[in-house]
């Protein structure tokens, strides 16, 4: 398990029982648990949601405790493990959608949680709601604004529900190749796309992105002026590939401080309210 922790304090007499950390009784140090599925682990969105989810909870010496996992199954018993424990006070939810059993299992086994929710989702508990409609028709605006035409959403498998969601929500406005996360793969359906119709490339992964334009200059095709291309993760790898790459920023630094105040509602008094999730902008680089 990954740990960002330091020592907690009490909480409201309205919280789970929360033991004060000392040097000499690290094994029960108690913090805040977050399962991440394992195709997630390397998407720079849940990235800096993370590391500003941890830094409110750290301001009331409260950690902020990992897990990658690669099923709901071990999910659910990680779930179940965290609610035996002494060392968990209470869990963050990554993409609760509809129909999604989670809320009601951390109900049944009393973990205080909050969750990042779709907007059709939004239930009796705290949550950060994401518009995945709005998000798309942002970065539908911002196509159409500079002209194109025609745009393919390259989109491989996720365990996320909001990336489940947006790829529903882009079929109005896009054309949608589903795709394995190979970038070899999204490589082989952009180049599919693109042979058939001009095309702008909109792709989920930045890694995908950074390989199409490899693979496109190699056969001597440039972005924008052939190819125009853009990534749904923004991230280091944008910025620093030639060309760069135009990407959409999802807010994920203030999605997690405000998840991160919600966790701490939730352990307090069991607050039930929710913030809407700020929308997306467009970073506009070279490729597009």
């Amino acid at each position: 398990m990954n740990a960002i922790a330091t020592p907690l304090r009490r909480t409201s007499s309205t919280a789970r029982t929360i033991p004060r950390v000392t040097a000499e009784d690290g094994e029960r140090m108690t913090g805040i648990g977050l399962a991440i599925p394992a195709g997630s682990a390397d998407d720079h969105f849940i990235a800096a949601l993370v590391h500003s989810l941890a830094e409110p909870l750290m301001a009331r010496g409260i950690g902020l405790f990992t897990r990658v996992v690669h099923d709901p199954a071990s999910e659910e018993r990680m779930y179940r493990h965290w609610a035996e424990s002494a060392t968990i006070a209470g869990v963050v939810v990554l993409g609760s959608g509809r129909d999604d059993p989670r809320p009601r299992l951390l109900q049944s086994l009393g973990l205080p949680f909050s969750a990042v929710v779709g907007s059709e989702e939004v239930g009796d508990y705290p949550a950060v709601v994401v518009d995945v409609a709005e998000s798309v028709t942002v970065v539908a605006e911002f196509l159409a604004s500079r002209g194109s035409q025609r745009t393919v959403y390259i989109t491989a498998p996720s365990e996320a529900v909001t990336s489940r969601s947006r790829a529903v929500a882009a079929e109005e406005w896009f054309d949608v190749v589903h795709t394995e996360r190979d970038p070899a793969a999204a490589v082989a359906a952009a180049t599919s796309a693109i042979s058939a119709e001009p095309s702008t490339l909109l792709f989920d992964s930045d890694v995908h992105a950074a390989a199409a334009i490899a693979a496109f200059a190699a056969r001597g095709l440039r972005s924008p002026d052939d190819v125009p291309i853009v990534s749904w993760t923004d991230s280091s790898l944008c910025q620093s590939v030639t060309p760069s790459i135009t990407a959409v920023n999802r807010r994920g630094s203030e999605i997690g401080a405000l998840l991160g105040a919600r966790m701490l509602a939730s352990i307090d008094g069991g607050e039930t309210g929710w913030d809407a999730a700020p929308p997306p902008f467009i970073v506009r680089r070279e490729s597009a």
